[in-house]
Parts: C-alpha cells; structure tokens; sequence
C-alpha cells in the first residue's frame, strides 16, 4: 500500500508539474508569440512574372493628373540573381535531392518534424549547444522569407507555429516552389533557376541527376559548398545526398553508382540568360528602391529581389523620359565635361527633381556608356563630403527659421580659433581672404566659411544636425558611429555641417531633396522614384504618395531662395547663362581638400543636383572652375528651351520665384545690418547702401552704430587730427571694431578702415603701415591689416609734432567728427 501511495503521489506531482508547465507555456505563447504568419509573403506570380514599369503622361503634374504608360523597354525578366521557375519545370530529381538532405519526411509532416524537433532540443539541453537545427523545409522558407533566423528560444517556437499554420494554408507544392525558388546558392544566385543558368548555363529543368546533386548541396553552408571555390567540400556532401537519395528509394543502385565518384562540367555563365539588356540608371534605381521598401515590410533580400524580378509586378514611376533623354544624351558625350591632362578620367552624376513633390524625373548614375546592372550609382548609391552646398540647408536655413538671423545680420569674417599652437587659423575661405565685417547674404553669395562656422557656433551643431537628418532626411549624416579600433564617429561638428567635411558624406539625391524646402514654399519632400507598385492582380502593394512636411515657413523660404539668386547673379555660380532668361538659385561647393565640386540649383520648374570628381579621391586643383555648374546648365537650358520658346511665342509666361506678401525690402547698411546713416554713405569704399528682403518685423529698425565719422587729411591721406589743416580735412565713415584680437598678424580686407578711440595720452601710430591706434593694443596680440601697402586708417604725422607730444605739451585730439 505504501508503495501504490507513493506511486500515486508521483504521478499527481508529475500532472500537477505538467500542467503547470502547460499554463506556463501556454501565457507565454499568448504574450509573446505570435502564431500566424503573414501568408501575403508568400504569394508569387507565377503566370505572369514579368514585372513592368510605368511613367506618367500628365496633362497637370503638380495634381498628377495624366495617364500611364508602359516603359516597354525597362521590362524584367528576371535577373541574374533571381530567376522564377514554377514547380512544373523542376525536375523530379533536384526536388528529391532536396528533400533527401533537408527534410526526408517533408511529404508526411504538418510544416515541422517532431522527431528531429524533440531530438534537437534535447541536444540543446543536455549538451547546452546555442543551435537547434532539425529545420523542416517549411521552417527553412520562413527563415529565408521573413529574415527571422536568429537561435533565440522566443524565435524557434515563433517558427513552429508560423510552421505549422502555413502549411494549413499552402500545399506542399507551394511551399517547396517558394523555397527552391529564394535559397541562397552561393555566386549571387538567389533560386535554383539562377543557379542552372550560372554553374551550368542550362535551364533547370535540363539538369542531371548529378548537376542537381550539386546544387542541392550547397544551400547548407553556400560559402563553404560552392564547387567553384571549394570543389572538394561540395563533393563530400553531393555524395551524401546521393547516398541519402538512395538510402530514401528516390534512385536505384545503378543510377547511384553511375555518378557517384563524377565530377560535373561546369558551364559558367555571368549575368542573365534569358536578357542581356543593360538597363537604364532610372530601372536600376526604382529597382532598388522598391527592394529596399519591401525589406522595411519584412521581405528578405532574397524574397525582395525575386519579387520585383519575376513576381509580374507593375511599378509606377516618376520617370519624366524628356528629362531622362537629356540626362542621357549630356552624360554620354565628353565634350560636355572638362578634359585632364592626369589621362584619368574623372566621374559625375546628377539628379533632376521637382520641386513640388519631390518626384525624381531623372537620373545620371555616371558618365559615358553604362556597363552593367545595378552597378555604382554616383548619384544614389556614392557618399561623398558635400562642402559648401550644405551650408544652405544645414546653417542658414535653420538659422533663419529660429530668428538668430536675418538677410542682414552682420558676423566677422575673422578666424574662429588658431589650432592648439595658436598659429593655424581656422577655418580657411576659398580664396583663402578674410573679409572682416560681412552680412548673411554676402556670406552666402561668396560662401564664407567662417561666418558658416559663426552662425553654427548660435545655433549650435546639434540643432543643425536635427534640422537636416530628421526634417530634411538625410540619413547619410551621422549621429555617432563606432569603428572597430574604438574610434567614434559622428557629423554632429562644426568641420561637417558648416564647412561640409562630412566623415564620410551625402548622396547628391539626398542633398538635393533637400532644397525643395526653399523652392516648395518651406515643404520639404524625399526624393522617390516610383509612386506605387501593385501586384499583377493590381492590388498595391506599396505606395510612395508624399504630401511632404512643413520644415520652414513660406517667407523664410523665399528670403532664403533671394540669397541663393544672389549666388547666381553675383556669386560663385554667377557664369550660369540660363539666369537670363529663367529664374535660378542655388549653391556651389568645394571640399577642403579638392576632392568633390558640388552645384545644387533650382528653377520655377526643376531642381537638379551635380558631383563632380574621381571614383577614387583625388585632388581636382587643376580645374579653374567648377564643372558642375557648367554641368547644370548645359542640362537645365535643355530642359527649359521649350518653356523659353513658348513664353516667346505667345504662350505660357515663364514662372518666377514668388514673394509672400509679408515679406518686404528694406535698405541697410551692409557693414552692420542696421538702418543706413551719413556715416554710412561717407565710407571711403563708397555708399555702403544695400537692399535685403525680410519677414514684416524683420527689418531693421535702428541706425548704424558700426559707421563713425572721422576726419581724414586729403593731402596726405592719412586719418586728421586737430594739427592738420583746416582746408584738407574731410569728414569720411569708418567701421568701430573693438572686438578683434588675433594671437598672430591677420590679412583682413577691411581692416584698413576700422576706427578705435585713441586717449588722448596715447601715443598715435600707423605711419610705418599701421592702424593709428597701435598703440592700445595689448603686447601680443594683434588686430589685423589689409594687403595695402598704405593702410587708409594709418596717422597724419606730417602735421603732428611728436616731441611736443613726449614733452607732454600736446595731446591727440581731432580724430573723430562729432556733429
């Protein structure tokens, strides 16, 4: 009796136990499990795999309202990584092959196999081993499917039940369609079809017995199995799966026998079989664009790209085939691009945009003939250091827009610091001047790298950053990133987002979706290349609709595209003939080291973006100018020709920035940004008068303080004091700077015109080229000259009398004109 208690307690204990552990695992499922799979990834087209593009004939753009229509020409068939076979074209032997080695009970099972299941988790337990195996075929397509393939506990018991209800929804056909159809097989090929046409250059279902031997055993480790690279790995394992295809009764002894020591002849083959076609750099950018958005919804790269090559989708462009035609035309002759006598060809790119949606019309992934599909895009794919062109949306836009300036507001164009030898100024303009006293807009239009440092210094790096990556999009920027030797990385600098010496950089379309801030009222949208992609039953599958973001308002956008105006008409973009007849702003840009020539410009009707330099960095010093804005405007005339011939033919006006209504003009003083004085108009540079726009509260309001009058001596042109004669002194307005002080001499063009109070007892100075008010200046530090040999604020010592001065019988007076 005892012991049949016993029993019984153990037995009500081991219940007990189980149905604790049931409860348990049952809460857990429920809360962290999720046990249907998403049966849409699993869908494939396989009676039309031919996938289509489309562009759009509209009769209005901006309301995209017009018709599509197919790009014959840009059809896929399939590429050379992912070629689509229905299970009616796999032979019976690599179906067999397949299943002996991966899943021999593949036909009995409901999606997972218990034994090697209950086998391989008893291994995990016991011999505390991180890996589970025992994968049925069905579990292996979902990995491949959904990406979901780490050894997590969570993940294996996710898989089971993903496992076991695809198969409640697809036949085993299906399945075993899907998963020969997206393995991995090693030399980029994604499906057993790639793989026949590459290893073999046969169609798969003209395989061998022993040709499907081979491919079947590399999908286990595709690195390791490649019978190119390692021959004598994927024999030892073909032969375990003709074994194994024998053992199972999928073949007799004799057809073992016959190929079990061969070796099988290979038929290299690069690239697709059934076309040859080198698509264009617009096919191969929406190709991988959608690839990379169907990856955001979960797809593998594998599925993606099987999808998208023989899924028999319709992918719905924003392709303009007038702006790709003369992308096309520009980029593949020479005579439009600078020659160098290194015999080293250098590279470019461009991107066309519009400017009110952000659809991308066209694109040149390169000059000259395109070689190949989905090769280097320079436009897409390339990051490089933007330089200056950044300066617009990373320091003035965002400055602009948070009040800490405005198109007048004045900064020293001195160095920022002297390095840690407190020698080195830094940073550098290009040409390498300091301007002195200089306002936004000149600033911009000559792009000025130290008041870009300035303004980033008010509105500090970190707000800059924000401003760019999260409301402008661009993602190249980076926020921190850690190399393997511990080195940190990170953009959020003054070298990256005021001078444009990114780490690494930005692609020309990214930077130039940007600037459809400025010409789309202060809306900013990312650039795409498709609008929607739909399945051949049309059902959308992915929509690319962007009604874009508000980042800045109406009038800080058009204040800022007045500037950019500036830098065509004045500035460094000022040899663009299209200004003539077309609106057009924008911004050039160098890296420091010469390395990148950059142009982002807009029109009323289009933006485009143009890089200049070498695959491999190099220095472009060489060149005199900037290609990229001959670039721009070669292709922008182009483009613009019909709407010029239009406007003079009676039709359509051309269209011009726009100006809210409450943004005006108001005139200042270029020197301080304040409202102009006599003082001002009396500057010896003449009139300092210049006219800027401004939100409506904006403008200046109060006088310039900047501008003093002093006397000047006109016979000996020398700044006056009270010993200089009456009939040669003329009153003239110079600039009263106190705040310079420099570890070291500084050039500084309007340093010759800055005035300081000079104390009485102070001795003046300046007649050996130096200011006259020297001699305030503490020991060792400095205040700057200019490169004239006479600086124009140096003393009149013709009519002063020093030693009466030393015997402190005269003092300095008569320098400043008081009204």
């Amino acid at each position: 009796m005892f012991i049949l208690n016993a029993f019984l307690t153990v037995m009500l204990v081991g219940i007990i136990t189980l149905i604790i552990v049931g409860s348990a695992f049952a809460i857990y499922v429920k809360n962290n499990v999720d046990i249907k799979v998403d049966e849409t990834k699993f869908e494939l087209n396989s009676t039309n795999t031919t996938t289509k593009l489309y562009y759009y004939e509209y009769s209005d753009r901006e309301n995209r309202i017009g018709k599509a229509v197919e790009l014959e020409d840009a059809r896929l068939y399939g590429g050379s990584n992912s070629i689509f076979v229905p299970y009616s074209q796999i032979p019976k032997d690599l179906i067999n092959a397949f299943v002996a080695i991966e899943d021999q009970r593949f036909w009995d099972h409901k999606g997972v196999d218990w034994y090697r299941t209950v086998g391989a988790g008893l291994n995990f337990i016991l011999a505390f081993q991180d890996e589970f195996g025992a994968s049925t075929i069905t579990q292996q397509l979902i990995k491949n499917v959904t990406g979901e393939d780490d050894y997590k506990i969570q993940r294996k018991i996710q898989e089971i039940f993903w496992a076991l209800d695809l198969e409640s929804k697809k036949s085993k056909e299906d399945i075993l369609t899907l998963y020969l159809n997206v393995i991995n097989l090693s030399q980029n090929c994604y499906g057993v079809q790639a793989a026949a046409n590459t290893y073999f250059g046969k169609d798969v279902s003209e395989l061998t017995l022993l040709e499907c031997a081979c491919i079947a055993a590399i999908t286990n480790n595709p690195s390791y199995y490649n019978p190119i690279r390692f021959p004598e790995h994927n024999k030892e394992r073909r032969q375990t799966i003709i074994w194994q295809m024998y053992k199972q009764e999928m073949i007799s002894e004799d057809e073992m026998n016959a190929i079990y020591d061969l070796e099988p002849e290979f038929n290299l083959k690069s690239g697709d079989s059934s076309s040859n076609a080198i698509n264009s750099w617009y096919t191969d950018m929406v190709i991988n664009d959608v690839v990379d958005d169907l990856i955001e919804l979960g797809y593998t790269s594998q599925a993606a790209n099987l999808l998208v090559y023989s899924g028999g989708l319709n992918i719905y462009t924003c392709m303009d085939p007038k702006v790709q035609d003369v992308l096309d035309e520009v980029y593949a002759s020479e005579e439009y691009f600078p020659e160098h006598t290194s015999g080293m060809p250098a590279q470019s790119s461009m991107i066309i945009i519009d400017p009110y949606t952000g659809d991308i019309l066209g694109v040149a992934g390169g000059k000259g003939e395109k070689k190949g599909n989905r090769i280097q895009n320079f436009a897409t794919d390339t990051v490089r250091p933007a330089g200056s062109s950044i300066k617009p949306v990373s320091v003035y836009a965002p400055a602009l827009e948070s009040g800490l300036i405005t198109y007048s507001s004045v900064y020293d164009d001195t160095p920022v610091n002297y390095g840690t030898n407190n020698t080195t100024p830094w940073p550098h303009n290009l040409p390498d001047v300091y301007g002195g006293l200089t306002n936004i807009n000149s600033a911009i239009e000559r792009s000025v790298n130290t008041v870009a440092v300035k303004v980033l210094q008010d509105l500090t790096p970190s707000a800059s950053f924000e401003f760019c990556r999260d409301k402008l999009g661009m993602e190249s920027l980076i926020e921190i990133l850690e190399l393997s030797n511990g080195t940190r990385l990170t953009d959020i600098d003054y070298a990256a987002l005021a001078l444009g010496q990114q780490n690494y950089g930005v692609t020309v379309r990214e930077i130039t979706a940007a600037y459809t801030a400025f010409a789309n009222d202060g809306v900013f949208n990312s650039a795409h290349s498709y609008l929607k992609v739909t399945t051949a039953d049309g059902e959308v599958l992915l929509s690319n609709e962007d009604p874009g973001n508000i980042v800045m308002s109406e009038e800080n956008a058009a204040i800022m595209t007045k500037m950019l105006s500036n830098v065509v008409s004045n500035g460094t973009a000022k040899s663009i003939s299209l200004k003539k007849t077309v609106n057009c702003a924008g911004k050039t840009g160098t890296t420091s080291n010469d390395y990148d020539r950059w142009f982002i410009g807009y029109t009323p009707y289009f933006i485009g973006g143009v890089w200049y330099g070498y695959e491999y960095p190099k220095s472009l010093s060489t060149l005199k100018s900037n290609p990229c804005v001959s670039i721009w405007d070669t292709v922008m005339t182009k483009l613009h020709q019909s709407y010029i011939d239009d406007a003079a033919n009676g039709g359509a006006a051309l269209r011009t920035f726009g100006t809210p209504s409450n943004v005006i003009k108001a005139t200042y003083c270029k020197d301080s940004g304040l409202l102009m004085t006599d003082a001002c108009r009396a500057d010896p540079r003449g009139n300092r008068a210049e006219t800027g726009y401004f939100v409506a509260g904006t403008q200046p309001n109060s006088y310039c303080t900047t501008h003093v009058m002093v006397n000047y001596d006109t016979a000996t042109g020398c700044i006056a004091s009270s010993r200089c004669p009456y009939e040669n002194i003329k009153r003239i307005g110079l600039i009263e700077v106190t705040d310079r002080s420099f570890p070291i001499q500084m050039t500084i063009t309007d340093a010759q015109y800055v005035y300081r109070d000079l104390p009485p007892t102070t001795e003046p100075g300046g007649w050996w080229g130096e200011p006259f008010f020297i001699h305030t200046i503490p020991n060792g530090t400095y205040v700057g000259i200019s490169s004239a040999e006479a600086q124009y604020n140096q003393f009149c010592w013709h009519h002063f009398n020093f030693d009466a001065f030393h015997r402190g019988q005269l003092t300095v007076t008569g320098i400043r004109a008081y009204n």
